[in-house]
């Protein structure tokens, strides 16, 4: 019966606490004024026939400051996906919600013709498509002929880490019809919170 009282006193003494918190383990920024910050161009799909891309920094656009990432794909197979990725060392075999954001620059006004955005946490840079992760639609919901429209985008995903403590963060196009199309990438944001 002793024991039984010694149990329940240290639970009624945790029911009145607040809720925990569990605060992201990392919260970083990019916004490419000093270069790429050792984000990387990388894709796939590039061959048959060759298409022509590139990843690069540019004071062309931007929604903060005065630089961007310029992504820019010569898609003449209708099927290339390119992208910025970055590796990252945290906690070593862990599970991690990751919290992408990012601003987009796009000149895709409807939906039928937009191509795909991909944002995604892997244990190792990708090497074919079906790893990577695919989200929503290009199109920036203007008018026809508006031009460039920086949109806002966010998503939320899981990945586990290596036994190594690295992962890769990707952000990039999927190209699904064929043409030339740049698209800009600023103002990133990475949450890593462990996941329990």
């Amino acid at each position: 019966m002793l024991l039984v009282g010694m149990l329940c006193t240290p639970i009624s003494a945790c029911e009145g606490t607040a809720d925990i918190v569990i605060h992201p383990e990392f919260d970083l920024s990019y916004s490419f004024e000093s270069g790429l910050e050792q984000w990387s161009g990388d894709g796939v799909d590039l061959f048959d026939p060759i298409v022509t891309w590139s990843a690069e920094r540019t004071g062309q656009q931007a929604s903060l400051g005065g630089s961007s990432v310029q992504l820019s794909l010569d898609n003449a197979n209708g099927v290339a996906k390119i992208w910025i990725e970055r590796g990252f060392t945290v906690g070593p075999s862990r599970a991690y919600n990751v919290d992408i954001s990012f601003d987009i620059g796009t000149a895709d006004s409807g939906q039928a013709d937009s191509w795909r955005l991909l944002a995604g946490a892997h244990t190792s840079p990708p090497d074919i498509a079906s790893e990577l992760t695919v989200q929503d639609a290009t199109g920036n919901g203007a008018v026809s002929g508006t031009g460039l429209v920086w949109l806002s985008k966010s998503y939320r995903v899981s990945a586990s880490s290596g036994a190594d403590g690295r992962m890769t963060v990707v952000i990039g196009l999927w190209g699904t019809s064929e043409g030339a199309r740049s698209y800009y990438i600023d103002n990133v944001r990475l949450l890593f919170t462990r996941a329990f």
